[in-house]
């Protein structure tokens, strides 16, 4: 899935809304009460955008590795004896 496919999903999504339960502990709860009335949105706005953020999140370092992911490696101990020649530690 890309973040275009991901955008997509979620300009859908208020139209297709599903109903379902979650259990938070009263702490997490009630600082999610707290925001969510300094921000002007419901519980599931505020829940629904999270969880949309964090998941496009995960997509872009999901793609970012997919696009390094023919680049060469190299070793811990080689990485290390560089950084350390630059004078980076």
């Amino acid at each position: 899935m890309t973040l275009k496919r991901l955008s997509a999903i979620l300009t859908t999504m208020s139209t297709n809304d599903t109903k379902t339960t979650l259990y938070l502990s009263p702490s997490v709860r009630r600082a999610l009460k707290r925001r969510i009335i300094e921000t002007n949105q419901t519980m599931s706005q505020y829940v629904d955008r999270a969880v949309a953020e964090s998941l496009a999140e995960d997509l872009e370092d999901i793609e970012a590795i997919e696009k390094r992911r023919n680049e060469p490696t190299e070793n811990l101990e080689d990485f290390i004896k560089a950084i350390k020649a630059d004078g980076l530690i």
